[in-house]
């Protein structure tokens, strides 16, 4: 059911504990009464995100013709389950209208065309990897819809201002309750996941950094903590636009305390999306940060076409930071080196790609980037879709922020928009994304949606001199409503 080993203290451990198995098990347990005893939003966000930051890292039950069950996949069947039966959320498996649902088809469709075209093995000196069937399909649509599903929920059960503030408000919660753990391993080093689950889930020696240690927790590496932490950070700025007292602190000082923490865990790249965030938000109006947001969303998806023409500078980004950190540097062009030769391997089958089981990959590459991994696997047809969920929420955004009245609803969502950017942007060097990112972009779309359909609805109405529906009347009232009387 497991596979691999993990370095912990000098020891290895080749198979989690009995504890890491029985986490997963009771977690459908948990997720039930979660259910029964709040409301769907902070239910489900409870669920997937709970189960995202306190599940073991690559501990899974595999089942036969079926996609592994992990910390990702059972927090998302119970999602599901419980905002279709438990909470009564007439939800479907895909969204039921727009650009999104074709893209989510365009991908299952395109998967079916990945599998047919890769029925010939790999053959190589040092390996061989059996050609692609049925099977596979049907792993592959199965395991990418249970990724999806956070993003799915959030586009359906998301309508209001109210519920967008409410999803943001619990991650900040969370964030400062992950902290605790956070600040441990900062000082002790990154030793929870052993400790409660008898391994450690990667290489020891990349959470040293500068002197001291990346903190781990339950995500597996310091680069994901780092993204979290700036994740929690760009909520907390997006809900400082509202100028609420959403908790006891300000939110400066929650702001400062994050902008700490995101130092002392040592990651670079997140702390300098952390920095852009906070800068281009405070110092520009809505207006540009939307506008700042879609040139970057439209840079990071033209990415794979920039660097298959030779257009992207890398030579200049590697001089420039490696300006400010040598070994930085030469991280970054090690990342750069085995882009390119993946990339070389995945022009061969450059629109539907390679499939699973390492076909993508060479027998000595390092796949750190998402985009490269969805182009060797699934092409750029499978890249543009899954891309193009992340970049239809960014774009959705700049329609409807100019629908909004109040002026610091449109600074909130647009600080939103930009957060999502930069979470876009980071899966070029990493593979940072995670049901967290999938599920605010699914609440983004939802909200964004609910905005420019409301309205549409609106100006019909005035068209044709019919009064306002009662479900629009409804959508304009909930907006009204204050955060503290829906939690």
């Amino acid at each position: 059911m497991f596979q691999g080993s993990c370095r912990s203290w000098g020891v290895f451990h080749s198979v989690p504990n009995d504890f890491a198995y029985f986490a997963l098990l009771i977690w459908p347990l948990v997720s039930v009464i979660i259910y029964h005893t709040v409301p769907i939003i902070p239910a489900t966000f409870w669920t997937i995100v709970g189960g995202y930051l306190l599940l073991p890292v690559g501990t899974e039950f595999d089942f036969p013709l079926l996609p592994a069950l992990d910390k990702q996949s059972i927090p998302a069947i119970m999602a599901f389950i419980g905002c279709k039966f438990i909470a009564r959320k007439k939800i479907t498996l895909l969204p039921t209208a727009g650009f999104e649902r074709k893209l989510i088809i365009l991908f299952f469709v395109g998967s079916a065309i990945t599998v047919f075209t890769n029925g010939d093995p790999v053959i190589e000196p040092n390996r061989y990897i059996p050609g692609l069937s049925l099977h596979d399909l049907l792993a592959t649509v199965v395991s990418q819809w249970l990724l999806l599903i956070p993003f799915i929920i959030g586009t359906q059960i998301i309508e209001t201002h109210d519920d967008q503030v409410q999803v943001l408000r619990l991650l900040v919660i969370a964030g400062l309750w992950y902290s605790l753990l956070i600040v441990f391993e900062i000082r002790m080093s990154p030793q929870l996941h052993n400790l409660v689950y008898g391994f450690f889930p990667h290489s020891w020696i990349q959470q040293l950094r500068y002197g001291g240690f990346r903190p781990v927790v339950f995500l597996g590496h310091g680069l994901w903590v780092s993204i979290f932490i700036f994740t929690v950070l760009g909520s907390i700025i997006a809900l400082s636009r509202l100028k609420l007292q959403s908790f006891k602190f300000s939110d400066s000082l929650i702001i400062s305390g994050f902008v700490v923490l995101i130092i002392l865990a040592k990651g670079v790249g997140a702390i300098l999306l952390g920095l852009s965030v906070y800068i281009i938000v405070m110092f520009f109006k809505h207006e540009s940060v939307a506008k700042i947001a879609l040139f970057l969303s439209v840079i990071a998806i033209l990415y794979p076409i920039f660097c298959i023409v030779n257009l992207f500078p890398h030579d200049y980004l590697l001089d420039l930071i490696g300006s400010i950190d040598s070994s930085r540097a030469a991280s970054l062009r090690f990342r750069f080196d085995q882009e390119i030769a993946l990339l070389n391997r995945a022009v061969q089958k450059i629109f539907f790609g390679w499939g699973a089981w390492g076909r993508n990959r060479l027998e000595d590459s390092v796949t750190d980037g998402y985009w490269v991994i969805l182009v060797g696997k699934y092409g750029l047809i499978g890249f543009s879709a899954i891309f193009g969920l992340i970049l239809r929420a960014i774009w959705r955004t700049n329609t409807a922020e100019k629908l909004i009245d109040k002026i610091n609803e449109r600074q909130f969502i647009t600080t939103i928009m930009l957060v999502l950017t930069f979470l876009l942007i980071d899966q070029i060097p990493n593979a940072s994304v995670n049901p967290i990112m999938w599920f605010l972009v699914g609440a983004q779309l939802g909200r964004c949606n609910a905005i420019i359909n409301t309205k549409d609805t609106v100006l019909a109405s005035n068209a044709f001199g019919k009064p306002l529906s009662k479900q629009v009347r409804s959508s304009h009232n909930e907006k009204m409503l204050s955060t503290k009387e829906l939690m």
